[in-house]
């Protein structure tokens, strides 16, 4: 059937080309609504799949391909901070080279909670670790991002902290929003800064909490269960050298 045809029924019969407009005036109105809704359509070898639905597509694989990235850091900072904290522990021949090396291993321990933390631009993570003060606190023995003021004032008493119920129990203590009402966390009076999430976990020596490991993030649901899971492989790879110099088993 050629072109010359088709061109004499249509104008022998006009309504037939009505029809065949009005019938694909149709058809395209249902491609596009379907597509618009996500639905992917195809006809007469054309494919029509709604850029929303692409973009939700790209955005999955986006968050598939972060996530991985940041297991594979810590995975490759737990081994290296591990073999450090071996090596401090059986190596040092002196008081001296056994300060040096705590006080590498604590900024790249450190550092390395920071960088997996701080998902978000504005979350501005804040890491410390605490310890029994023995006056009925916790007081920090290292910490990053908070100021030295901070750091030396800062006291969290245990029967009434997020901090201490953690120390108390050895149980982790997981929020995204603190300022709940009902939430264990109590503001601290003195403290420069507001935060919304928060997360400690236990550093244990067998069943024995011997301190804690916390981080802070400006927002609201800063972290998920991962996070949470990170920091307490963090806390279980510092767990020996904290216990070592608690206990002064350190070199004279």
């Amino acid at each position: 059937m050629d072109a010359d045809f088709m061109m004499q029924i249509i104008i022998a019969n006009p309504w037939f080309a009505y029809s065949l407009v009005g019938f694909g005036a149709i058809l395209a109105a249902i491609i596009l609504w379907r597509a618009k809704n996500g639905d992917a359509v195809s006809l007469f070898g054309l494919n029509v799949q709604s850029n929303s639905q692409l973009k939700v597509l790209e955005k999955d694989l986006e968050k598939l391909n972060e996530d991985s990235k940041q297991k594979s850091y810590v995975i490759t900072s737990l081994n290296k901070l591990a073999s450090e904290v071996s090596r401090v522990m059986t190596e040092p021949e002196s008081r001296a080279a056994f300060e040096d090396q705590r006080r590498r291993i604590y900024n790249y321990l450190l550092s390395c909670v920071v960088a997996v933390m701080a998902g978000k631009k504005a979350n501005n993570p804040k890491v410390c670790i605490f310890v029994d003060a023995g006056d009925g606190t916790l007081k920090v023995h290292e910490a990053a991002a908070h100021s030295p003021d901070g750091m030396r004032k800062l006291r969290l008493p245990i029967s009434d902290s997020a901090a201490g119920y953690t120390f108390h129990t050895g149980e982790a203590f997981f929020s995204g929003e603190i300022h709940t009402p009902g939430n264990r966390f109590k503001v601290h009076p003195k403290a420069e800064s507001t935060y919304h999430s928060l997360i400690c976990v236990p550093i244990k020596s067998g069943d024995r909490v011997i301190g804690v490991l916390s981080v802070t993030g400006d927002e609201t649901r800063s972290y998920t269960s991962d996070e949470k899971n990170y920091l307490t492989a963090f806390a279980s790879v510092l767990s020996p050298l904290l216990y070592m110099e608690l206990y002064r088993k350190i070199p004279v």
